[in-house]
């Protein structure tokens, strides 16, 4: 049986892997036998450990002779089995981790009843599928009831009206969705994740949101999660900060991160996104705006008050770095197209209202508000406002309705094409690049053209290390083992590597002396052999393309480089193919006989 077993093994996952291979019905087979594999390969690489530990201690323990090449070898093991199952030195996976959320452990049957939606339905008759993994916990169905308990995310609208494809039961997704909402006062701050039974807060809890949160339930298990939610958003972290930018401020809506006294300070974690609103501050900084010609000679002057006199290379530069920034033309074509009606997206039950109403041809947008141009009147606005810094987006956006039609479409695409503008810091910076790539600059020039620039990049570097410093771990384990700067990593670009290239080097003595014995013309195949090898040695330097780079072209594919190339892309293919094949057949004929029983060596010999 010990061998019969092994055998039956074998033959079964071998044919079951070929039939996934060529029967796509069969594919989730060789998934399932992909994974029976990696179970008993990882209970192979116990057993092979174990043996290797065993056969090595014992010669350690006899000191037999080469013990301490044992010693080497398995401290080694060790070292590698830490470094690499253990992963350390690895830093947690970014995409596994949840930046700016706090957790506290809840299961399902503890979310309060107050989280419970429910509407008049039931599941679509005839499906076969289960219901999605995501939703699978918190969705049921009783008396005639589609409940949910918990609050419902994108994710799990998604998922539901993929689950059936009516109108009807996609427009219950819908409803039920709506239902199974957060109060106002805590939407965008809290969820639910049932695949880990986790309630988590996003970002720093104020004192409305907690009391909201603690009236919706009023279990022991519920309080406890909500305490730890409310502790864990409540704690503070500090950092050093000596660089604040020139005119920043934090943005308004930010409560909980302060600057004082040279230092950052947040309570709570902090998301990405609050990350990135906090390296912007408010918009102190004035956007650039198209110069003028007296404005841009003022520039100049200003730029040459700081040191030498720009030079005719720099001062093209700086005038093609001038004409790089907006004009109120493209201001103006923005806005126009920002005055365009829009179309949005229906939703489930707007097109089952229309399919109930007999319309045959229902179109899955509708198109929202009416055509809004830009008139003379307001195309003068925006020319003064385009070159006069006294005007504020505020009032030119006043100037623009009292000139003629303007919505609130065109007011967000103002401000979206302003956001996308540089404002001066970042103008200031490509200014330095390109006098600097023109010719030389004094560091009084430079500090002036980079000084804030600077300021703000140590800025953004110190809100980066506050992003980081105020995160708590989720999944330590996250990371890949072999990352740069782990101990596995460190093990093998240090001690592997080095040892393999030690190896490789003193193989070469032994390669070359057999290659000389081995090229001795001493008959045709030999000569043949030893020209091929000649040729394409010094093919691949740099002498052999100077020996015949005066060949003409007429003759060109008889320099020693072009020889080179043919005989590596026609001959040596062609043996390398013939090689293949036989290797091809040779494994398929030896694997047919492992399958079938037919060889087995590898179980030991009777």
């Amino acid at each position: 049986m010990k061998r019969t077993i092994p055998l039956l093994i074998t033959g079964i996952g071998g044919f079951v892997l070929i039939l996934a291979f060529f029967i796509p019905y069969t594919e989730s087979w060789g998934e399932v036998a992909a994974v029976w594999f990696d179970v008993m390969a990882a209970i192979a690489f116990l057993l092979g450990g174990g043996n290797l530990m065993k056969v090595h201690l014992k010669k350690i323990s006899d000191r037999a002779a080469g013990w301490a090449y044992s010693l080497i070898v398995l401290l080694a093991f060790l070292l590698t089995l830490w470094t690499g199952l253990f992963k350390t030195g690895s830093k947690p996976a970014d995409n596994q981790e949840y930046y700016g959320e706090s957790f506290a452990s809840l299961s399902v049957a503890d979310l309060p009843d107050s989280m419970l939606a429910e509407i008049e339905g039931s599941l679509p008759e005839k499906v076969d599928a289960e219901l999605p993994p995501s939703v699978r916990r918190q969705l049921s169905v009783e008396n005639g009831k589609l409940r949910f308990r918990g609050w419902m995310t994108d994710d799990h609208v998604s998922d539901l009206k993929s689950y059936h494809e009516t109108l009807e039961w996609q427009c219950k997704v819908e409803t039920l969705a709506a239902a199974a909402k957060p109060p106002e006062v805590l939407s965008g701050k809290v969820s639910y994740h049932s695949d880990h039974q986790v309630l988590s807060f996003h970002g720093y809890m104020s004192d409305a949101e907690h009391t909201a949160l603690v009236a919706l339930g009023k279990s022991a298990a519920w309080s406890q999660a909500v305490k730890i939610l409310f502790d864990a958003s409540r704690v503070e972290t500090r950092i050093k900060s000596e660089e604040i930018p020139k005119g920043y401020q934090l943005p308004e809506s930010v409560k909980n991160v302060q600057v004082s006294n040279g230092e950052l300070v947040i309570q709570g974690p902090m998301s990405a996104a609050l990350r990135d609103q906090v390296a912007a501050g408010q918009a102190t900084v004035p956007f650039v705006r198209p110069m003028t010609k007296e404005q841009r000679a003022a520039f100049r002057r200003e730029i040459e008050s700081k040191g030498q006199p720009l030079t005719g290379e720099q001062a093209v530069a700086l005038e093609t770095t001038f004409n790089t920034v907006w004009t109120s033309v493209q201001l103006r074509l923005a806005l126009v197209t920002a005055g365009q009606p829009s179309e949005v997206p229906k939703t489930a039950c707007e097109m089952l209202i229309e399919q109930q109403a007999g319309v045959q041809d229902i179109k899955p947008k509708r198109i929202v508000g009416t055509a809004v141009g830009i008139n003379d009147a307001q195309g003068a606005v925006l020319a003064k406002f385009s070159t006069d810094p006294s005007v504020s987006i505020d009032q030119a956006v006043e100037q623009l309705r009292a000139a003629g039609e303007f919505n609130d479409a065109q007011e967000k695409g103002l401000k979206k094409f302003l956001d996308r503008v540089p404002n001066q810091i970042d103008f200031d910076k490509s200014v330095a690049t390109a006098l600097n790539g023109a010719g030389p600059l004094a560091e009084e020039q430079k500090e002036f053209l980079l000084g804030d620039y600077r300021k703000r990049f140590l800025w953004r570097r110190d809100v980066g290390r506050l992003f980081v410093a105020s995160h708590v771990p989720k999944y330590e384990w996250s990371g890949d083992y072999a990352e740069q700067g782990t101990g596995f990593w460190f093990a093998y670009e240090y001690a592997m590597k080095p040892l393999t290239a030690t190896m490789f080097a003193m193989l070469a003595f032994y390669v070359a002396s057999a290659a000389f014995r081995a090229f001795r013309a001493k008959n045709i195949e030999a000569s043949l052999l030893l020209g091929t090898a000649f040729i394409i040695l010094l093919g691949r330097t740099q002498a052999g393309v100077i020996l015949t780079a005066w060949f003409p072209d007429a003759i060109g594919g008889l320099r020693i480089d072009s020889l080179t190339v043919y005989i590596m892309s026609v001959f040596n293919t062609a043996g390398n193919r013939a090689i293949m094949i036989g290797i091809a057949l040779g494994i398929a004929s030896t694997s047919l006989k492992v399958l079938l029983g037919m060889d087995r060596s590898y179980l030991g010999n009777d």
